[in-house]
């Protein structure tokens, strides 16, 4: 049983302005019971409580919203008072009708398919929140590209941003903060790359990304490579040449292919490397082969020493313009494939160490098998892989996962020992 306070009498009255509602206390079957009594439309309205708190509540509400001539929301009852009211609020500092919002809600969430539409929000925010700038992604990478002109990166580097990076500018004609981590996803998942190539392409990306978000071309809560993880390559088995293989491909080679096989055992230069090698390169630090940055696979200058049989080698080289290698690549490569050939008939094994139980490949040159086998020896012979990683460009992680192979120091001593023979030279008439 509620007790009436004695500073309370029936009926009270509650005020909001010229507006006021009237509380009175009733009696049923024992328990008491208030009734709120007011004007609205020029009709009597009243409403129960079985509580006097509740009742000086609603009363209270009541009567602001007939003072505000807030005449619908009067006319509702109970809970949809109060969430109409509460609804009210929300959007008053909107300065949009409650209809309007209720509309433009309903509109969204049928768009968003049943998704949350603050999560939508956070997402359009996180995209193309303040601070961000439109940019498409091919002026996007045209930019990209022209910084790293401007911070003098290698030609080679250079090359494969335009292959990676421009190729993916090329496939999205958006800006660059219009980009799912989806879209990045299913292009490189669509181009069916190996391991090795698929990790290229996505480092590259990553690098650009990185330069868009420092452009504001691209939110830095944005990670487009949320959904693409470095892929594990299967490790196929790397190939060497022992002493014996290489001393006969050099003894038929043509002198210029035999210059160029000798930098590439006995220094490990990469293929690609040597195309842009000039003889000043050979020459500039006495006793030490310079790469300079700009000819570097990983635009990093670096010094390899020239070993003895080396430069027996490059004293007996004949010369023809700068350039180590003076014609095409293709030519090089057809070089050795013949070279692999004629060796093939001097019915000489060269095809690279493989165990005993696979059978012999056909005549062709093994990729990057002189590098290979110039990091094996060396690194037998000098027990050092960290200062081998420094000659050959790599990191010592590197070597031991996917170039060193397993050779004894007598092995290294015979490959380094190779010396160029004395050839006649050929006679031709006119």
């Amino acid at each position: 049983m509620q007790r009436r306070t004695k500073s309370e009498k029936f009926p009270l009255t509650v005020k909001s302005g010229s507006s006021s509602v009237k509380i009175y206390q009733d009696k049923s079957k024992g328990a008491l019971y208030y009734t709120l009594a007011f004007y609205l439309g020029g009709k009597r309205k009243k409403l129960s409580f079985c509580d006097i708190q509740t009742a000086k509540r609603e009363a209270s509400a009541k009567a602001a919203q007939l003072s505000r001539g807030d005449i619908h929301a009067a006319q509702l009852n109970g809970e949809d008072r109060l969430t109409y009211g509460r609804a009210l609020d929300a959007v008053r500092t909107l300065e949009t009708p409650l209809d309007a919002v209720a509309i433009e809600y309903a509109e969204a969430r049928k768009i968003l398919k049943g998704y949350s539409l603050i999560e939508a929000a956070r997402f359009y925010m996180k995209h193309h929140g303040e601070g961000t700038i439109g940019k498409l992604v091919q002026d996007a990478f045209e930019d990209f590209k022209k910084s790293k002109l401007e911070a003098k990166r290698s030609n080679h580097y250079l090359k494969d941003l335009t292959y990676r990076v421009g190729s993916f500018a090329k496939a999205f004609n958006l800006e660059a903060r219009q980009l799912m981590p989806q879209d990045v996803a299913d292009w490189l998942c669509a181009l069916k790359l190996s391991a090795r190539s698929f990790n290229n392409f996505r480092l590259a990306l990553k690098t650009f990304f990185k330069f868009c978000q420092s452009r504001k071309w691209l939110s830095k809560d944005v990670d487009l490579l949320a959904q693409v993880e470095r892929r594990s390559g299967v490790k196929t088995e790397i190939e060497i040449f022992t002493p014996a293989e290489l001393q006969s491909i050099l003894s038929v080679a043509p002198a210029r292919v035999a210059t160029c096989i000798a930098l590439q055992a006995f220094a490990g230069i990469r293929t690609a490397e040597l195309f842009r090698l000039t003889w000043s390169d050979l020459e500039r630090r006495n006793g030490y082969i310079e790469i300079t940055a700009d000819k570097a696979k990983t635009a990093s200058r670096r010094l390899i020493p020239i070993t003895e049989n080396l430069q027996a080698w490059l004293k007996s080289a004949q010369r023809q313009g700068n350039k180590v290698w003076p014609v095409t690549q293709s030519e090089y490569y057809s070089s050795l494939t013949d070279t692999a050939r004629l060796t093939n008939k001097s019915k000489v094994k060269m095809l690279g160490r493989k165990p005993a139980s696979k059978p012999a490949a056909p005549a062709a040159w093994k990729k990057n098998a002189l590098r290979h086998s110039f990091i094996s020896y060396r690194v037998a012979e000098s027990k050092d892989a960290a200062a081998v990683a420094l000659e050959a460009g790599n990191s010592p992680k590197m070597i031991f996962e996917h170039y060193r192979e397993l050779v004894t120091p007598e092995e290294a001593k015979e490959w380094f020992g190779i010396l160029p023979t004395i050839k006649k030279p050929n006679h031709r008439s006119n």
